[in-house]
């Protein structure tokens, strides 16, 4: 009982402390979404890749201190339920960034690039920052997209950071002076914030958020997800909680789940099913990434759910799976048995409806002969429904149906 009551003292204290918050926000042009969808959906396979072959250290050092200090609030975008981006500033310069969970380095288009797409784009020019440090270190990431892989490369320099009002000293991040314009000549960010662990950070980079514990920003080292997605309100996508928990955002008790593999956030997730005679996986590994707009799943899993919603190869567009928007209300729960709780998706969940034209929430990487095809990728249509809490220091996640 005394074990009991120490734990309850030690999560209401935590409860207590000091959260920064970023605020989300939407727009609503549609003309681009199938055709976003259908490549950033698929810009995933890469940074996979990479994090299972990148050494997996042992996460966290428990040599962590930290001190509290002020913050503020900052508003972020969400480009119609497929992409989640906010502003923060590097050397004095802002920058729209995308907020992945399944990558772990900073980077954002340099000055030094003239093609049209980074034109398009903020640039980052030292020579405006008095903070700037050079470092000058090659830097190289690949993305895949349903018909090629996308190559950016540029440098690493390094820079004071600020998000949410707190500012990270001396935070080295990417410039990228090759910038594919099949890819990024449609997004409405600049670059990309990642969120994962060291390990799977190219240049063995100190990812942000670990450098913001580290400098004492903030009290807790974790961050938490909201991701709203009501297309009616275009200034509000949701929050990115820095540095503490905050019960009056959920429902219910929060459900803790250790991480199967270090490196990005993946978990074990018991049991997946869209009714109670259709049993997707069981005991399957799963990746949660706020990068990716749908859900990623084997193709042999993705046959299944097409044949059980009656979609065929005819129905594909641009990437992307079409449905007749009259069978929504008749399509099944998806539910998730994670940490011995089930958490139910609603058909209108992953089913996704932009004036009219519905879009299933499913698709699969195409076969690359190796391991990644049979993960789960968990992305935005899974994080919209709930509460995620994602812990850096015990390597666990919390989630609950949020409020």
């Amino acid at each position: 009982m005394l074990f009991a009551l120490l734990l309850i003292s030690a999560e209401a204290k935590r409860s207590r402390r000091k959260i920064y918050r970023v605020n989300l926000q939407r727009d609503t042009n549609h003309r681009r979404i199938l055709r976003n969808l259908g490549h950033q959906s698929l810009m995933v396979r890469s940074k996979l890749r990479h994090a299972t072959q990148a050494k997996l250290e042992t996460a966290i050092s428990s040599t962590f201190t930290s001190t509290s200090s002020s913050g503020a609030t900052e508003t972020l975008t969400n480009s119609f339920n497929t992409e989640y981006y906010g502003k923060v500033a590097i050397g004095g310069q802002t920058f729209e960034v995308l907020f992945d969970t399944a990558s772990a380095n900073l980077w954002v288009p340099s000055v030094q690039c003239t093609q049209s797409v980074c034109l398009q784009h903020n640039r980052y020019n030292s020579s405006r920052s008095k903070t700037y440090v050079a470092n000058g270190t090659a830097f190289q990431i690949q993305y895949a997209t349903r018909d090629e892989a996308v190559i950016l490369q540029g440098f690493l320099s390094t820079d004071n950071l600020m998000i949410a009002g707190l500012t990270i000293q001396n935070q080295t991040f990417a410039e990228i002076t090759s910038l594919p314009e099949s890819v990024f000549n449609r997004s409405n960010f600049d670059g990309i914030f990642g969120l994962g662990f060291p390990s799977i950070s190219i240049g063995n980079v100190n990812p942000p958020l670990f450098n913001l514990y580290e400098q004492g920003l903030i009290a807790e080292p974790l961050f938490t997800l909201i991701l709203n997605r009501n297309a009616s309100d275009p200034s509000n996508g949701g929050r990115l909680l820095l540095g503490g928990t905050d019960p009056t955002l959920y429902s219910g008790c929060l459900t803790y789940v250790p991480l199967s593999n270090v490196g990005y956030w993946q978990i074990t997730v018991t049991g997946i099913s869209l009714d109670t005679a259709s049993d997707l996986c069981a005991n399957c590994e799963a990746i949660i990434d706020a990068g990716t707009s749908l859900i990623v799943v084997p193709s042999t899993t993705l046959a299944a759910i097409n044949t059980r919603f009656g979609i065929t190869e005819a129905d594909k567009r641009d990437g992307v799976y079409t449905i007749s928007c009259d069978k929504v209300s008749a399509l099944p729960d998806l539910t998730f048995n994670i940490g011995r709780t089930d958490f139910t998706l609603p058909a209108t969940s992953y089913i996704l409806n932009y004036d009219g034209t519905c879009v299933s929430g499913f698709t699969s990487l195409p076969d690359g002969g190796d391991d990644l095809t049979s993960l789960w990728v968990l992305g935005d249509v899974f994080l919209g429904p709930f509460y995620i809490e994602f812990d850096m220091e015990y390597k666990r996640i919390a989630i609950a149906r949020k409020l």
